[in-house]
C-alpha cells in the first residue's frame, strides 16, 4: 500500500501573536491536555497570562472612562451648563455602562483560561517527576502520588507548620478536621473533648507562648504564630471542614475602654470584611451574552492587601475580627471542603449600635457566598453552670444546613453559686478591689467592689488573683479561677517568661471561653445531644471542693503556692477523684436503660 508523504512543511502555529484584546478573542485559548512537553504547556500557560492582562487592562480603562463620565456630569451640574449639555453626558454614561458588563465578561473568562493553562503546568510538571508549585491543581490521584514520591522533609516544608498527614485525605469515619484561630490555653477545645466528648481532629493556632504551653500541658495542640502570618491556601488545609475563632476582646469589651467600638474602628473593620468576598472570588455576575454567570474571579489581591486598611487602627486587635470571614472565604475558594465556622466574641458586638454595621457585613459576606446560615446570639455562662458569669456573642455560620439542636437547655440548669464552687458556707462575699490601684481623686480604690457568693460570682478578669473572701481574707488559687469559669481543677495553667506570672495566669483564665458553652455551641452546630454531657460535667467539677481548701493570707503580699499545692498528694488525689466521677457520671448518661438491669438499693447509712 502507498502511504501518502508527509508533508514536509512544519505545522502553522494556531496562536497569534498576543497583539489586541479582539486578536486574542479569536484563539479560542483550549488548554493542551497532557501528555505535552512542558515548555509548550509554559508557552500556552504564558499567552493565557498575556491576554488575561490585557483583557484586564482595557477593562479598567473602561472602567475609568465611566468615573471621568460621573465627573463630567457633575461639573456640568456645578457651573450651571446647558441642560442638552448634561443630557449629552447622561447618553455617553449609559453607553459606556453598557459595553462595561461584555468588556468585564471577556476578563473573566481570560480568567478561567488562565486556570486551566495552570492545571495544565501542574499535570504535565507531575506527570514528569518535576516539582509542581501548587499541588491543589492535581486531581486527588495525582496529588497523593505526588505528596507520596516527596521525601519526609519536603512533605514537612509542604505542609508546615501544619501536620504533616493533614496532607493526604482523612480515611472514611475520621474525626473531622477543624482550625482553632486564636485558640487560647484551650476553652473549645475542653468543651468538645471534655464535655462534649466529640473526636474532632483540630489544631489551634495562638500568638500567645503561655497559651500555648496550657493547651499543649493539657493534650492539646497548638501553632505558637500569628493569624494574620498563616496562609489558608495551604495544601494542609485542603479536608479542613470547620474553623473556630475567638478574635481578641478586650477593645471591644466593657472591661476595657471601648477603642475597638469607636465608629471610625468599626468603618475600618466593615470595610475590610466587605472586600473579603471579593478577593476570594464570591462577587455575583450576570449573562453578558457568552453564556458566562455565576462568580467573578478574585480580584488578585493577596490577604494582606485586603487587611490593609486596618493599619490605621488605633488598636490592631480590632481589627482581627476579620479573620472570621477571611479565613472561611479563603479556605472556601482554595479548597472548597468548608462547612461551618464559629466565632466567640465580645457581648458589645451585638449590644452596641456601633457594631451592628459589621455584623450585618458577616452575615452578607457569607451569603453572598452562597451560605445558607448565618446566626448570632448572646450566651449566658452562668446558665450552663459556670461559676462565674460570661456574656458573650457567639456566631454560627454554615454552607448546606442550619442547626437542628438548639444551644439552649431544655430545662434550666441548675445555677452553680461561688460559694459552691469554693467549698464555702453560705453568706459570705467577695471583695474585688485588692489590687486595684487608689484614685488620687477620691482617695478609692479604681473600680472593683463586692459580690455575694450566694450566687454565680461576677466574669473573672486579670485581677481576679487579687479577689478575697470579704469576712476573712481567704484568697483564690488559680485552679479555684479555673474552676469558677468550667475547667477541670488539674488544668495545667502555665506561665512563660519571668517570676511566678500569677497575674498572666490570671489573664488566661479570663480570656477562655467556658467549656460548658462551647460544648453546647458545638453541639448545636453538630446536632449532638449535648444536655446530659453538660449536665454531668458541672456535677462532677463542682463535687471536688470541700471546704477548708483555702488558707487565710498572714500579711500583706503573702500568697498561696500554687505549684505546691499541685504538688501535693492531697490535691493529686482529689483531681482524681473528681475525673473518675466525671467519668462515671458521663457514662451514665449516655448509657442506655435496660429493663434486665435489676436495681440497685441503697446501702444503710452508719450513724
Amino acid at each position: 500500500m502507498n502511504l501518502p508523504s508527509p508533508d514536509p512543511r512544519p505545522a502553522p502555529d494556531t496562536i497569534s501573536d498576543p497583539g489586541s484584546p479582539a486578536a486574542m478573542d479569536n484563539e479560542g485559548g483550549a488548554a493542551v491536555a497532557p501528555p505535552c512537553p512542558l515548555a509548550e504547556a509554559k508557552r500556552l500557560h504564558g499567552r493565557a497570562a498575556a491576554r488575561r492582562a490585557a483583557l484586564l487592562a482595557l477593562a479598567d480603562a473602561h472602567s475609568d472612562e465611566i468615573t471621568a463620565a460621573y465627573e463630567a456630569i457633575d461639573q456640568a451640574r456645578r457651573w450651571r451648563l446647558p441642560e442638552s449639555v448634561e443630557d449629552e453626558g447622561w447618553e455617553y454614561r449609559g453607553g459606556l455602562e453598557e459595553e462595561s458588563t461584555a468588556i468585564w465578561a471577556r476578563a473573566h473568562m481570560a480568567y478561567w483560561v488562565l486556570e486551566a493553562a495552570r492545571v495544565t503546568v501542574a499535570k504535565v510538571s507531575s506527570a514528569l517527576g518535576l516539582p509542581v508549585d501548587d499541588v491543589d491543581l492535581l486531581d486527588d490521584a495525582e496529588r497523593d502520588a505526588y505528596i507520596a514520591s516527596l521525601s519526609d522533609q519536603e512533605r514537612a516544608e509542604l505542609a508546615g507548620p501544619w501536620p504533616v498527614e493533614w496532607l493526604y485525605a482523612p480515611k472514611p469515619g475520621a474525626p473531622i478536621r477543624v482550625v482553632n484561630l486564636f485558640a487560647g490555653p484551650g476553652g473549645w477545645c475542653e468543651g468538645i473533648v471534655h464535655v462534649l466528648g466529640e473526636p474532632v481532629d483540630m489544631v489551634g493556632v495562638d500568638l500567645s507562648e503561655a497559651a500555648c504551653a496550657t493547651a499543649r500541658a493539657a493534650g492539646f495542640r497548638r501553632i505558637c504564630a500569628s493569624v494574620t502570618d498563616l496562609d489558608p491556601a495551604n495544601p494542609a488545609l485542603r479536608y479542613v471542614v470547620a474553623v473556630i475563632l475567638s478574635p481578641p476582646c478586650q477593645t471591644l469589651s466593657p472591661g476595657g475602654k471601648l477603642a475597638g467600638l469607636a465608629e471610625e474602628a468599626m468603618g475600618l473593620v466593615e470595610e475590610v470584611i466587605s472586600q473579603a468576598g471579593a478577593a476570594a472570588g464570591f462577587v455575583m455576575v450576570d449573562d453578558a451574552g457568552d453564556g458566562m454567570e455565576g462568580y467573578a474571579p478574585p480580584t488578585g489581591a493577596t490577604w494582606d492587601e485586603v487587611r490593609a486598611p486596618l493599619a490605621a487602627l488605633k488598636d490592631s486587635r480590632t481589627g482581627l475580627m476579620a479573620e472570621a470571614v477571611i479565613w472561611p472565604l479563603a479556605l472556601q475558594a482554595k479548597h472548597n471542603n468548608i462547612r461551618w465556622v464559629a466565632m466567640e466574641q465580645s457581648s458589645n458586638l451585638l449590644k452596641s449600635k456601633a457594631a451592628e454595621y459589621v455584623v450585618e457585613a458577616i452575615a452578607s459576606e457569607f451569603y453572598g457566598a452562597g451560605w445558607e446560615y448565618a446566626s448570632f446570639s448572646l450566651v449566658e455562662a452562668a446558665d450552663y453552670g459556670a461559676a462565674s458569669k460570661k456574656n458573650r456573642t457567639f456566631m454560627v455560620c454554615m454552607r448546606y444546613t442550619r442547626p437542628f439542636t438548639s444551644y439552649r437547655p431544655s430545662k434550666p440548669v441548675p445555677r452553680t453559686t461561688w460559694a459552691a464552687c469554693m467549698g464555702w458556707e453560705k453568706g459570705h462575699k467577695v471583695n474585688t478591689r485588692g489590687v486595684r490601684g487608689i484614685n488620687p481623686l477620691t482617695g478609692r480604690p479604681k473600680g472593683g467592689g463586692t459580690f455575694t457568693a450566694d450566687e454565680p460570682g461576677t466574669t473573672v478578669t486579670g485581677t481576679a488573683y487579687g479577689w478575697k473572701r470579704e469576712a476573712d481574707g481567704l484568697t483564690h488559687t488559680h485552679a479555684d479561677l479555673g474552676r469558677a469559669v468550667g475547667f477541670r481543677a488539674d488544668f495545667p495553667w502555665i506561665h512563660v517568661g519571668r517570676g511566678e506570672g500569677i497575674r498572666n495566669k490570671t489573664q488566661l483564665i479570663a480570656d477562655t471561653v467556658s467549656p460548658m458553652v462551647a460544648a453546647a455551641w458545638i453541639g448545636h452546630i453538630l446536632g449532638r445531644a449535648w444536655e446530659a454531657r453538660t449536665h454531668a460535667y458541672v456535677r462532677g467539677l463542682y463535687a471536688l471542693r470541700r471546704p477548708g481548701r483555702l488558707r487565710v493570707v498572714q500579711a500583706a503580699g503573702e500568697r498561696d503556692d500554687v505549684s505546691q499545692v499541685r504538688a501535693s498528694k492531697k490535691y493529686a488525689a482529689v483531681a482524681r477523684t473528681g475525673r473518675a466521677a466525671i467519668r462515671t457520671a458521663r457514662t451514665a448518661a449516655t448509657r442506655p436503660a435496660s429493663a434486665s438491669t435489676p436495681a440497685r438499693t441503697r446501702r444503710p447509712v452508719r450513724r
